[in-house]
């Protein structure tokens, strides 16, 4: 459960959403299987798992919830290869040519063939909400299926009025700054970054495992390049890459964090009250520092 990645929306007004509430609308709009002919389902499950009913799991001022997608597997190139068959036959048969729209239903029609038999695969994205500072955090690493889960969820609320948040100023000229001179407090660099010219977008150099001080980098930088992502350590408690979009990825909490959790006597829910209350403090703390260290919100 404990968040890899944090993708951050902000409310841009009050609304009245409460546990009861969002469980009720959450219940009404459930995660069922694909049938036979779908070829993806999305709905809300339980996120202390299948054995329990409820779609909402609240721990102070945070309330947890999670979506399932399943999706049939149809792979490109088996589908492509049956309709290439198919076309091949009918030019055959019929002594004729087989234009695009016939070639379309004919995919279409191998495609429908093929669905009842094709296996399925499925992925959870966990979010929780804090009403309390406004903000909705989701854990994905692909903006796709963050914008995927946001559009699922406003159509099971009717309106969701969230926006990414963003920071005060140009991120990649701040994380820039920081990289050439030093982190704000509390913060280190790690050893992870990737430059990008701001003249040439494809311009672009990744490094990892790399000592950001180095000459190598400070070069790089004096040639103009900007930073779009940078590996920072928090408070020696996480590690993460943040983007110029103030989204952060492979987000790790250290083991003294998740040990101060750890209870082997505890059953599956009390021990996901103490990792939830745990995790949602640390990263309550995490972007109170950042938005301090980028100058606020964009306004």
């Amino acid at each position: 459960m404990w968040f890899k990645n944090i993708r951050i929306y902000r409310f841009t007004r009050d609304i009245d959403l409460t546990p009861d509430t969002l469980e009720v609308a959450l219940h009404q709009q459930d995660f069922t299987p694909c049938t036979n002919m779908d070829f993806s389902r999305y709905g809300w499950v339980a996120p202390l798992g299948k054995d329990n009913t409820q779609y909402t799991h609240s721990c102070g001022a945070y309330t947890m919830i999670c979506a399932r997608k399943q999706e049939k597997i149809l792979p490109p190139a088996a589908i492509n290869e049956m309709v290439e068959e198919k076309i091949i036959d009918v030019e055959t048969a019929q002594a004729r040519r087989v234009y695009r729209k016939e070639k379309h239903t004919i995919k279409e029609m191998v495609m429908n063939t093929l669905l009842p038999r094709a296996l399925t695969r499925s992925y959870l994205v966990y979010a929780y909400f804090d009403i309390k500072n406004k903000l909705l955090i989701i854990d994905s690493a692909s903006s796709n299926k963050a914008e995927e889960f946001m559009d699922h969820l406003r159509a099971t609320l009717g309106s969701l009025p969230v926006v990414p948040l963003k920071c005060q100023g140009d991120a990649a000229t701040v994380m820039t700054h920081w990289l050439q001179d030093k982190p704000p407090n509390n913060f280190e660099l790690d050893n992870e970054c990737e430059l990008q010219n701001p003249r040439e977008s494809k311009n672009i150099i990744r490094c990892k495992n790399q000592e950001l001080e180095s000459a190598e980098i400070v070069n790089h930088l004096k040639a103009g390049k900007r930073v779009t992502q940078l590996a920072l350590i928090w408070r020696t408690a996480m590690r993460f890459v943040i983007n110029d979009d103030c989204s952060i990825k492979r987000l790790r909490f250290e083991d003294i964090i998740e040990e101060q959790a750890a209870d082997d006597n505890n059953d599956r829910a009390t021990q996901f009250d103490q990792d939830f209350a745990l995790m949602s403090l640390q990263i309550h703390e995490l972007i109170t520092a950042l938005l301090e260290a980028f100058g606020g919100l964009e306004k």
